[in-house]
């Protein structure tokens, strides 16, 4: 019986070693199953922590900006300086003055116009005349316009006309400039009208004569009185009349 008990006992103590080798191998593989996933796992962090840092320094980069847009709009705002608006009309003695007046309107043909000056003073007995200082008129704006110039003028708006006196300039759609000391604009029709001395010069050559008449915005131009011409190419040619 003691023998049997002795060989038992052997036995047991035999496969708990055999128990225990095995215990051991399988924790032996299972730290070795583990590394590579440690690795995997640790690279898997410190990617993430380059986004992260990535991310971090792009909203600071984007903060920045912001702040330094609103800020140079800020400056911008502070130092620009707006426009003054035009003083309100005043009333002297009866009379209404305005400041960069403005009048536009339509001719016969429904080509538009408009009149401006730096400065406009409406007659007490005559609310529809209005005279001006530096006035300028300008006729169908773009490659047709008219435009004319002068140091005074009259505009009277129920009879759309404007009377220029004083270093009268204008301009004609067909590349003629001409200058002169009187005009008389007749809006409505294109049609100038002027008593005094006139010169001119343009694609064909100058001319100078003692009155003028221009109609439909330059395409027919009768000169009077003592005419002096020169045409391009050609010897100057002098009439008391020319068109």
């Amino acid at each position: 019986m003691a023998a049997m008990i002795q060989k038992m006992g052997q036995t047991i103590t035999k496969a708990d070693r055999d128990m225990n080798a095995e215990s051991g191998t399988a924790q032996r593989q299972r730290e070795l199953n583990w590394e590579p996933r440690r690795r995997m796992t640790l690279e898997a962090a410190r990617k993430r922590r380059t986004v992260i840092r990535i991310l971090r320094l792009s909203f600071l980069v984007l903060s920045a900006v912001i702040i330094a847009v609103v800020a140079l709009y800020i400056l911008i705002n502070a130092l620009r300086k707006e426009a003054p608006a035009p003083p309100p009309p005043e009333n002297v003695d009866g009379e209404v003055r305005m400041i960069n007046p403005r009048f536009t309107g339509r001719d016969s043909a429904g080509r538009p116009y408009v009149v401006i000056a730096d400065t406009a003073t409406r007659r007490r007995d005559e609310p529809d005349t209005t005279d001006l200082v530096n006035p300028r008129l300008d006729t169908a704006p773009g490659a047709d316009s008219s435009q004319v110039t002068a140091k005074g003028g009259v505009y009277r708006a129920n009879k759309k006309t404007l009377t220029l006196f004083d270093s009268v300039h204008f301009t004609t759609p067909n590349g003629y400039e001409y200058v002169t000391e009187h005009a008389k604009f007749y809006i409505d029709t294109d049609h100038i009208v002027g008593d005094k001395p006139v010169s001119g010069t343009g694609p064909m050559g100058s001319v100078r004569a003692d009155a003028y008449e221009i109609i439909n915005g330059g395409e027919k131009v009768i000169f009077s009185g003592k005419v002096v011409t020169k045409i391009k190419g050609r010897s100057d040619k002098k009439g008391a009349s020319n068109e």
